[in-house]
């Protein structure tokens, strides 16, 4: 019995040493959390969880081989855990560009089955990614729609804010754009929903996506003649709520989104959002 609670007890250090690190890496304070890291690793190299940060703040220091490599360590010690697998899976189609070789270990892991619900979402949603890459967009829209029906199942009844609330919060976002700009969002709507329909995703629509612009953007109105043309901003408060911690959050995840979407209003392209802090 000694040794089962000695067994507990330095778990429950290092869960609470993981906690810490996470927290910091939410934070972005990566040197406080390498350094919780570096006291793990000289105790605890072989746990699942130290092998999952080190995964993430290799990832941060660009060392994509290196978190392959740890990856690989982790499966090793629990095969059973579909994790390092579906975070191999990721760097390989994100940091090395192989989306093949991603959909090929994503459905060797769903093949396996017996993933909670969320691994499974994770899972799917990724290889929906990477079937997209490859421009097997009927296989993706596949995936996806699984993706939105899974994250459905496993989100709690009611989201987290209230629609008025959410709205208000888009509202007050709205309002910090420059007068000129609110003249020509006058009359487009921002229509909040839970998640993306599912016509939107049988259309290549990212199940997750935050928010949506639909319609023609201002640079184009003047070609097509006519009176002008609107548009309409989607914002999916399921989506913005899983990526946030708490309301705060939350709802600078909303002013960034909206002001996101009201940028695709203006035909701004992703290089000029990146330029503009809105990406």
């Amino acid at each position: 019995m000694s040794d089962e609670r000695s067994r507990r007890r330095a778990q429950s250090r290092i869960d609470a040493a993981l906690d810490q690190a996470w927290a910091a890496v939410e934070d972005d304070e990566l040197d406080d959390a390498g350094e919780i890291l570096e006291q793990l690793r000289d105790s605890d190299p072989d746990d699942p969880g130290v092998l999952d940060l080190e995964v993430e703040l290799l990832l941060a220091a660009d060392d994509s081989e290196g978190a392959l490599e740890a990856c690989q360590r982790w499966a090793d010690i629990d095969p059973d855990d579909p994790a390092p697998a579906v975070a191999a899976a990721e760097i390989y189609l994100e940091d090395f560009g192989e989306p093949k070789r991603a959909v090929k270990i994503l459905k060797d892991v769903l093949g396996r089955g017996g993933l909670a619900i969320e691994e499974e979402a994770d899972a799917r949603w990724l290889l929906g990614t990477a079937l997209d890459e490859r421009r097997d967009h009927k296989g993706a829209a596949r995936e996806w729609l699984a993706v939105l029906r899974l994250d459905a199942a496993a989100e709690p009844d009611a989201p987290r804010m209230s629609h008025k609330r959410f709205e208000k919060i888009a509202e007050k976002a709205l309002g910090e754009l420059p007068d000129e700009i609110l003249e020509w969002l006058a009359n487009v709507p921002v229509l909040v929903d839970d998640r993306p329909s599912e016509a939107m995703v049988l259309d290549g629509i990212d199940p997750r996506i935050l928010g949506l612009f639909s319609g023609y953007a201002v640079p184009d109105q003047s070609l097509l003649g006519g009176g002008p043309q609107t548009g309409v901003i989607h914002l999916f408060q399921r989506n913005l709520e899983r990526g946030t911690r708490d309301e705060e959050e939350l709802a600078d995840q909303i002013r960034i989104t909206v002001l996101h979407e009201t940028a695709h209003y203006f035909g701004y392209d992703e290089d000029d959002l990146e330029r503009l802090g809105l990406d």
